[in-house]
Parts: C-alpha cells; structure tokens; sequence
C-alpha cells in the first residue's frame, strides 16, 4: 500500500473531527464508524513516516499504537450491559499493554548520556503524589474484582511518564516537547475515564477523553517519529 504519510496523517485528522463532532451531538452510529477507524490511520503514518528507520524503539511504539486499536473498539461496548465489565477489562488490558509498549520503548532508547530523572530522582515525588491521590479518590468506588488491575494500570501509566520525563536531555529538546506533552495528556484522559467511571459523572466526560486522547497520541507518534528518524538514520 503505496501511500504517502501526508494522506495517512489527513485521515487522522479528518476521522478525529467527525468522531468528536460526532460524540458532541452524541451520535453513536457516527462515533462506532469512525472510532475504530482513527487509531489505524495514525498507525499507518508511524509506519511510513519511519519505513526506512527500522529500530526496536520503532517496533515499541507501533505495538503500542496497534493495541490501542484494539482498546478502542473494545471501550466502545463499555455501556452495553450485562457485559460491560469484560469489555472494559479487554480495553484497559489492551491499553495497558500500549503504555507498557511506550515504556519499552522510552526505557530501551539507546544512550550514553543520563536522562533527566537519573539526574534530578526529587522529580518522581509528584508523580507519587499523583498516583497515590488519584487511586485513593477511586478506590471507594471500584468493586473488588477491579482494584488490582485499575491498581496496575495507574501504575504502569506513572511509570510510563516518568520514563518518558527521563528522555529529557537524551534527545532534541523539540523531540521530547512533543513526546511528552502526548503522553501527559493521554494521561489525563486516563484520569478522566477513571474519575467519570469509579467517582462521579463528569459532565461531557467521552468528548474530553476523546479530545486530550486523540491530540496525546499525534504528538506521541509526532515526536516518536522525530526521536526515531534522527537517532537511526545516521547509525542503523
């Protein structure tokens, strides 16, 4: 399939339009048309945007972007009872994997030189801090069989920040800009789901995880994109 990443990235852009207008006016046909659909176009512009730059960093990231296909169309039938545990489970399985695939990726990026967290290890308070406020809000609200694994998943996305933050000062300042704002904001769309399921209603909840998730993962795959090419290119 010989299309130039330009197209792929227009696609993203066009699909991620209609799928928020889409859950603007709660249009649920439109929403399961498109959603499926978003995190495929942006897979396919990772892919062709870093063809000739095969590396294990890029292998990382595109299992991540492929499981969070997966994530996606599971978390659509999240609202259709009896069953919505299990699909939830698959979605925040699937999504676990993605952040556990980032992380891989971050941690495996090949350097001499000591990231910013090793530098400064006091930066890893507040992300204590945040991980242990933020379950401690939803723990009252989670029935038993789905504290260990929101436990782990919460875990594991601190984790992945903290592992993106330490890439800080081993690549390009604007390389790092991108990735990390991404990966800040697919955090907050995480938070958003879980104090909308586990706490209280927020009003407008699906366009806002939408909306921080999609922008997260362009600017994710943006400076992934960035990160790969200029470190590959001139050594694989």
């Amino acid at each position: 399939m010989n299309i130039q990443p330009k197209y792929w990235l227009i696609l993203y852009i066009v699909f991620c339009v209609t799928n928020i207008l889409a859950e603007f006016i709660d249009n649920h046909y439109l929403v399961f048309a498109t959603k499926p659909l978003l995190l495929v176009f942006l897979s396919f512009y990772f892919y062709t945007s870093t063809l000739n730059t095969p590396s294990r960093f890029r292998r990382y990231i595109l299992l991540g972007l492929i499981l969070s296909i997966v994530g996606d169309t599971t978390l659509m039938f999240v609202e259709n009872p009896p069953y919505w545990k299990n699909f939830f489970l698959l979605g925040l399985g699937s999504f676990l994997l993605t952040h556990i695939f980032y992380l891989l990726a971050f941690l495996n990026y090949p350097s001499n030189q000591k990231g910013l967290v090793q530098k400064k290890t006091f930066l890893i308070i507040p992300f204590i801090i945040f991980l242990i406020a933020n379950n401690f809000i939803l723990w009252d609200g989670i029935e038993a069989a789905m504290k260990i694994p929101v436990l782990v998943y919460s875990t594991t996305i601190v984790l992945m920040a903290l592992s993106c933050l330490n890439l800080n000062q081993k690549i390009t300042l604007h390389a790092w800009q991108q990735l990390f704002l991404g990966v800040m904001l697919f955090v907050v769309s995480d938070t958003i789901i879980g104090l909308n399921k586990f706490n209280a209603p927020i009003p407008y909840a699906r366009l806002l995880i939408m909306l921080f998730y999609l922008v997260g993962q362009y600017f994710i795959v943006t400076g992934s994109i960035l990160i790969n090419n200029n470190r590959y290119s001139k050594n694989e």
